[in-house]
């Protein structure tokens, strides 16, 4: 399952049309309220929060004014001051610095969580808070996991099953956003995965070859995470994707990886591709590398991840990225 390409079991969601009741919901009563450091009619900026302490965890999920209650479970929208899941439940990070001071920064995010307990239990032991962690929305216990990666000071990404070339023979899973749907159709399955959890910032693709080199499946998508206040991380495993066409205008905050950092799964291998994502961070200024959650690929980015800082590079969040856009 974490490497993306196997189905989940069937009885871990709802048929379409009974809606499931998600720990979400339990949770209804708001823990926090909004801080939206945004100017006066305006929205909510990525990295507008002040930087918290090493060890610090993130905000307690939900905060109020960031959630609908509906019948599918909680579903994410922008506060009336302006305030977004997007930069709300992000992890806050240091501005970057300007001229002779400015250092190359890499964000890793690492996908394939929430089937398995004990490997979101290990990555949390050994992976520095900015390393971004991506949950599977088919977990029983998916609140409980995002909200122990967000005590630990991850921020977490929601994944998003999409099309890949070769449906129905390889099913991402239940809900799966699909080009052969109407656009009111995939809205609501969209609809359905975004309300399994909540304190996400933002979510990514779970293969989806198809889904995203198709602009007019993609883009009401886009529309709608956007006007939830939300953000958008395309993998870059495809090389077809449309997603730099089927993009709102404006006031979308996304970003595209990099790197596949695991693409072969060999420790030798994946050290080699984060020695490729740093070049690319130093020739770029910023680079993003995608993992899965699998033990040779925490290990290793666990490993580069304490020796990054002296080589002058700075991990930063995923959240960055999307700001630096």
């Amino acid at each position: 399952m974490l490497d993306g390409t196997d189905t989940p079991p069937a009885d871990t969601a709802p048929p379409p049309d009974e809606p499931g009741v998600t720990a979400a919901q339990d949770a209804a009563e708001p823990a926090d309220t909004a801080d939206t450091s945004a100017e006066p009619g305006g929205l909510q900026e990525i990295g507008s929060l002040e930087p918290l302490p090493l060890g610090a965890p993130l905000r307690e999920a939900p905060i109020a004014g960031l959630f609908e209650e509906t019948d599918s479970g909680l579903l994410p929208i922008i506060s009336g001051d302006g305030a977004r899941a997007v930069a709300s439940y992000a992890r806050p990070f240091t501005k970057p610095a300007t001229g002779v001071e400015a250092r190359p920064r890499v964000a890793i995010l690492i996908t394939g969580f929430g089937l398995n307990r004990t490997f979101a239990e290990r990555a949390l032991e050994q992976l520095p808070a900015d390393i971004s962690l991506g949950f599977t929305p088919y977990s029983g216990d998916l609140q409980n996991q995002i909200n122990a990666a967000r005590v630990d000071g991850h921020e977490v990404v929601l994944e998003l099953p999409m099309e890949p070339f070769n449906y129905p023979d390889n099913d991402p899973g239940p809900y799966t956003l699909l080009t052969s749907l109407p656009e009111d159709a995939n809205r609501k399955r969209l609809e359905w995965l975004l309300a399994r959890g909540t304190g996400y910032f933002a979510t990514v693709n779970r293969q989806g070859g198809r889904f995203l080199s198709e602009t007019d499946a993609l883009s009401p998508i886009l529309t709608a995470l956007k006007l939830r206040g939300l953000g958008f991380i395309d993998t870059g495993s495809t090389v077809r994707s449309a997603t730099v066409e089927s993009v709102p205008e404006a006031g979308f905050d996304w970003a595209r990886g990099s790197q596949v950092i695991d693409a072969t799964k060999s420790p030798r291998q994946i050290d080699q591709a984060l020695k490729e994502l740093e070049d690319s961070a130093r020739q770029s200024g910023i680079a993003l590398g995608i993992g899965t959650a699998l033990p040779v690929t925490v290990e290793r980015v666990a490993m580069w991840a304490e020796k990054l800082d002296a080589k002058g590079i700075d991990l930063v969040p995923v959240s960055a990225v999307l700001a630096d856009r």
